[in-house]
């Protein structure tokens, strides 16, 4: 596939494919290049895709490439799910992201929105979105994918990511983790009590309401919700951002700043500097949510590895497990600075 050669008239592009096409960086342009690597266009329609609506393509984009990071194979042969994994594992991927309300602001307009001055809200705002996404491919799984020779009696993954709205990258696992176990830190009022280095406290969210007033239950692998879907691929750092910090750009004004796990604190290690002394991988932020009343159970062995989160039910010793490691990558940013030396 030949992403960057534009199919489709200019008034068209998506923002992010305009800067590719105008602002070309041909190191940014190998990393994306080398993602595509392997991916087959089934129906002909994803570099059109690409180029018009960006950011569900750009995701599955990182996914393979984390498949193949993985030593993965992918039989492209049938039209879907996105990925069907053959071996040394056998399941199915199918890829969706959370996009912006209706009447919102899209994510690519960050100009033009505030940075969000109350992360509850923020955070409601995110599990509405990501219920949305992933109910919507729950319902796409028992109508179409459940019967299909390939998927039956594997297990069935979506990676699922948020690209919902501006600054959305702030909420980093705190909605994920609500609407999935009803898992919730109240960072507001960890803020108000002005204490840094005391724990964070969690607590139990069962639901959040729409703006009409409408009850969403959450905990969706809590109980028999989804017994069909085995895990959650998850990351809010599979950004742009993922891709400049991984090309080989020289330019000395590229500077990052970086939330990293610090597993003897509430506080996360920070990191500022510029990107020749910055490191982040291909896999650093990527989560993984297994369900544990999952009918067909995803092997915690497919992703494991000190840059990936997982969590899921050990039935040898019935404890909850949550693989993390030091540093593991939370939140990143990227500026570039024009003019300085």
């Amino acid at each position: 596939m030949d992403l960057l050669k534009p199919i489709v008239p200019e008034e068209a592009w998506h923002p992010y494919f305009a800067a590719l096409i105008h602002r070309g960086n041909k190191w940014n342009s190998a990393v994306l290049n080398d993602w595509a690597t392997g991916l087959v266009d089934r129906d002909g329609k994803f570099v059109e895709e690409f180029q018009t609506t960006f950011n569900a393509c750009f995701w599955e984009l990182y996914l393979n490439a984390v498949l193949k990071k993985r030593g993965l194979s992918v039989n492209f042969d049938s039209p879907s799910p996105d990925f069907a994994v053959t071996a040394p594992w056998s399941f199915t991927i199918e890829a969706t992201i959370a996009s912006h309300a209706q009447g919102s602001l899209p994510e690519y307009r960050r100009a033009d929105a505030q940075i969000p001055d109350n992360l509850n809200e923020l955070n409601r705002e995110a599990i509405l979105r990501l219920s949305n996404a992933l109910h919507s491919k729950y319902e796409k799984y028992k109508t179409h994918y459940a019967a299909m020779a390939h998927v039956f009696g594997r297990p069935f993954v979506i990676a699922l990511a948020p690209f919902d709205r501006p600054y959305f990258t702030m909420s980093c696992q705190r909605a994920i983790e609500a609407l999935l176990f009803n898992y919730y830190v109240d960072e507001e009022k960890y803020l108000a009590a002005g204490q840094p280095d005391s724990p964070i406290p969690g607590t139990t969210l069962p639901s959040v309401r729409k703006d009409n007033g409408a009850i969403v239950d959450l905990g969706l692998f809590q109980d028999l919700s989804m017994p069909e879907v085995s895990a959650v691929i998850f990351s809010t750092c599979a950004t742009w951002g993922k891709l400049r910090a991984l090309s080989d750009d020289p330019n000395p004004n590229i500077f990052f700043t970086a939330l990293r796990l610090n597993p003897r604190s509430s506080l996360p290690h920070k990191v500022q500097t510029r990107k020749h002394d910055y490191n982040e991988t291909l896999l650093d932020g990527l989560r993984v949510y297994h369900n544990p009343y999952a009918l067909h159970p995803l092997d915690p062995a497919v992703f494991r590895s000190d840059e990936v989160f997982q969590s899921y039910y050990s039935r040898e010793t019935g404890e909850w497990i949550h693989e993390q490691a030091e540093g593991q990558l939370l939140f990143r940013t990227v500026l570039t600075h024009e003019g300085e030396g």
